[in-house]
């Protein structure tokens, strides 16, 4: 993966968490709490700011309710 290729992956990730929060309608104040993250982290995660850490992509999948894998598809479908 190139390093543009990442960046747009990241993106596509973001976007993703952003859409599945919207979706199932949860504040970012109850996914902090859910995460444990904190609430600057949770933004900049889900704005594409910040690469998300493998240990805090886990903790926003089982906040969102969404497997890595269900995450990840959909982030590709977005790139096709």
């Amino acid at each position: 993966m190139t390093d543009s290729t990442s960046a747009e992956y990241a993106r596509a990730l973001a976007a993703e968490l952003r859409a599945e929060r919207a979706r199932i309608k949860k504040t970012i104040a109850q996914v902090v709490e859910d995460t444990g993250l904190s609430k600057s982290a949770v933004l900049h995660y889900l704005n594409g700011k910040r690469d998300i850490p493998l240990q805090a992509l886990a903790k926003l999948c089982v906040a969102l309710d969404l497997t890595p894998v269900e995450l990840a598809k959909r982030a590709e479908a977005q790139l096709n």
